[in-house]
């Protein structure tokens, strides 16, 4: 055995150490999560059971669409990912090309496929994806409660909760060390998916989320040591009322008033955890959906207005000029035209 496989083995069997450590501590129903890596000497034979360790043959996602994860070979022998319609996401996709070369675009924006990277993108967000025959990687799909409600969920990857509100995709450049690291924990989860071992799902979060905290160690996201949970559970309140109500409730006083607080306190707390106001994302979130509608519906700005409680069409004139920095038709024209 080579050293370079002697290695791998010990690294693997740390992270499967970890992630069953999240899920004995998430069945005892214990409030603090600890990542711990062993530092004691194992014998070969100790880890015997992953000299040869295979991925078993891919297979279609079970009746419960929480969580999957296949390989970008797979998903294209499948004609799946990789289709001529724009969808819109219900769950987070995480897609990771180790090799290859394609487009994706989300809400109207292209972004080009490069190696070596992931793109994170979340539920909501229209997405077309196109790519050359061949791409290597991973295609990774969870719903938010899939590791938002776990008891293995950590601050290291609450960023997830905030990120669920912005618009762009997320993207990071990986190393040497971190896709090798991140190719370890893919595996694994990709042997539990398709597999039906018991306590499955425990460690399929617990994985999952240690492959979202080495993601996000590239990411300049807030420390959320620095913050308080109530004022983590505030913003999350907010955001997941703005998301349902933002058609009918376009002032921070409508939402200040359903989580009892003034609206001051409201904006002041999310700007301290998102960067932006209470109000921005109101904002932001009315113009999104109208440049959705405008790009994937094909509809009239009239329509989009009346559809997005504008009684007035040229209050919604306005309101988009001054979001958006363009008119509703010099966005459409530009949107449309040809590159």
């Amino acid at each position: 055995m080579t050293f370079l496989g002697f290695f791998a083995t010990i690294i693997f069997s740390n992270i499967y150490k970890m992630a069953h450590r999240l899920a004995i501590n998430s069945a005892k129903r214990s409030t603090t999560i600890k990542f711990i890596i062993m530092n004691t000497a194992f014998s070969y034979s100790q880890l015997s059971p992953f000299k040869n360790f295979r991925v078993t043959p891919e297979r279609i996602s079970d009746n419960n669409p929480s969580f999957e994860i296949h390989t970008l070979e797979w998903m294209e022998s499948q004609q799946s990912l990789w289709e001529e319609e724009a969808e819109k996401l219900q769950n987070f996709e995480v897609i990771w090309i180790k090799k290859g070369k394609g487009l994706i675009q989300v809400d109207g924006q292209n972004h080009i496929l490069t190696d070596n990277t992931i793109y994170c993108i979340p539920p909501g967000r229209i997405r077309k994806a196109t790519a050359e025959t061949g791409a290597e990687g991973y295609y990774i799909s969870f719903t938010p409660e899939f590791i938002f409600l776990s008891e293995g969920h950590s601050y290291s990857s609450a960023w997830l909760e905030y990120f669920d509100t912005q618009s762009k995709i997320t993207t990071t450049l990986l190393d040497k060390d971190q896709h090798f690291e991140l190719e370890v924990i893919a595996k694994k989860m990709k042997w539990e998916f398709s597999n039906y071992f018991n306590r499955r799902l425990e460690l399929l979060k617990g994985l999952l989320n240690i492959f979202m905290i080495y993601f996000s160690r590239n990411l300049k996201v807030l420390c959320q040591d620095t913050l308080t949970d109530k004022e983590n559970e505030l913003v999350r309140k907010f955001l997941k009322l703005l998301k349902k109500d933002f058609y009918t409730k376009k002032m921070v006083i409508d939402y200040a008033s359903q989580l009892y607080v003034t609206p001051n306190y409201l904006n002041r707390i999310v700007k301290k955890i998102t960067g932006f106001t209470a109000s921005h994302h109101i904002q932001q979130q009315i113009i999104l959906e109208a440049k959705r509608k405008a790009l994937y519906l094909s509809a009239s700005m009239k329509e989009i207005a009346y559809s997005l409680g504008f009684d007035n069409l040229a209050h919604f004139s306005k309101f988009f000029k001054n979001n958006c920095g363009m008119s509703f038709t010099d966005f459409k024209k530009q949107a449309l035209r040809p590159d």
